[in-house]
């Protein structure tokens, strides 16, 4: 499960130090640990937010999806002329239907996503199953589960050879 807060957990053991037990080098140094801690875990955010967005946008072979620009936040003392002004102008754009000055991000669908037929049938002899559309299927295969049956009826083939084997002699 996702947490629904950033830094307070990694906060936690330092805000549960007594308020004289903050300044001292050990309180300092879970301070900074806890900072380290919540930048990581931003960075952890912020890369599955992109990922949300590649999957459920960019990378969605069917889905007309709106326009989606990029903005650079890794400068804050460019702010205003990265984010803010850029922003603005891409919504006044939209709103004046007018041509916008920055391109949005490409939408990069594989040839294989394209060609995925959504709705194919698709019958896994191992595990006696029935599936719809080729990527659901693609992904059955690569399963644990199918995996897991897979390996215990080439077992189960493997004891069934040795069982004729013995039977002959």
């Amino acid at each position: 499960m996702v947490g629904l807060t950033l830094g307070f957990k990694e906060f936690h053991d330092y805000l549960m130090l007594a308020p004289e037990e903050r300044n001292t080098e050990q309180g300092k140094k879970l301070l900074e640990e806890s900072i380290e801690n919540m930048k990581m875990g931003t960075r952890r955010y912020a890369r599955r937010q992109n990922k949300m967005v590649r999957g459920r946008f960019l990378e969605h072979p069917s889905r007309e999806v709106p326009l989606i620009y990029e903005l650079d936040t890794t400068d804050v003392s460019k702010w205003d002329e990265n984010v803010k002004n850029k922003a603005i102008h891409i919504i006044e754009s939209f709103f004046k239907n007018s041509t916008c000055d920055y391109e949005p991000l490409k939408s990069y669908v594989s040839e294989e996503k394209k060609n995925a037929d959504g709705n194919s049938y698709n019958y896994c002899e191992v595990c006696k199953r029935i599936f719809l559309g080729d990527n659901v299927y693609a992904i059955h295969l690569k399963s644990h589960k199918h995996l897991k049956v897979l390996k215990s009826k080439k077992k189960l083939g493997e004891q069934c050879k040795k069982l004729d084997g013995e039977e002959a002699k």
